[in-house]
């Protein structure tokens, strides 16, 4: 089952976004919207989460000086929080009690749920690591670039990656594209779990250590 949530949150080659756009997105190799074009997505995608489809920013017609809200704490954060929350308390991604009554599990089925996503649930009997795994795949998706990814691998003690993936498009001669999955080396240290402690602060109070690695 695709997740409905990848079309609700990027724009993608051939997508029509947004919806002032006379023409598909080419985000390939050479395309209208794609490199070597300065600024344009190294990625092969363009972010439309939290953004108004119908905003027009042509030079021509631009409808720019809208208001714009920005969501800081919203009800699909709140359950998965929950449901991090219990399952580290209870030991388990089914288990309730007299004062939390709603399981791990039950958490984030009310996130896959929603109206607008409708995606099938997790099992109540789903092992500890399926959860743990689901569950973490659950959050990057569902919370993907609100700002939380670079605090939950920290939090988590997961964030040694040395590469990310990144997707290239390319058109081939009969108009059919070839997606290759390129990759970025990354540079990571553990000490980037936590930040260094001003020096400042350290000369107000002579009991503060440096945070390892600074």
């Amino acid at each position: 089952v695709k997740d409905p949530r990848f079309g609700m949150t990027i724009a993608c080659n051939g997508d029509k976004w947004p919806n002032t756009n006379p023409n598909p997105l080419e985000t390939f190799i050479g395309g209208k919207n794609g490199m070597p074009l300065p600024y344009a997505t190294p990625t092969g995608y363009y972010l439309k989460k939290y953004l108004d489809a119908s905003t027009d920013i042509s030079a021509e017609s631009g409808s720019g000086g809208k208001r714009h809200n920005w969501v800081i704490f919203r009800l699909g954060e709140f359950y998965l929080n929950y449901a991090e929350a219990i399952f580290r308390y209870l030991g388990s991604a089914g288990a309730t009690d007299n004062e939390f009554r709603m399981s791990a599990c039950a958490a984030v089925n009310k996130v896959r749920q929603r109206s607008d996503v409708q995606m099938p649930d997790f099992p109540d009997n789903i092992s500890n690591t399926e959860f743990w795994g689901r569950y973490k795949n659950e959050r990057m998706v569902e919370l993907a670039f609100e700002q939380h990814r670079f605090w939950d691998v920290r939090r988590w003690k997961e964030g040694g990656f040395t590469q990310i993936g990144r997707m290239q498009i390319t058109r081939k001669e009969d108009g059919s594209f070839l997606y290759e999955r390129k990759t970025k080396s990354l540079v990571w240290d553990d000490k980037m779990y936590f930040f260094p402690i001003p020096a400042s602060e350290i000369r107000k109070n002579p009991n503060l250590t440096q945070n390892p690695g600074w």
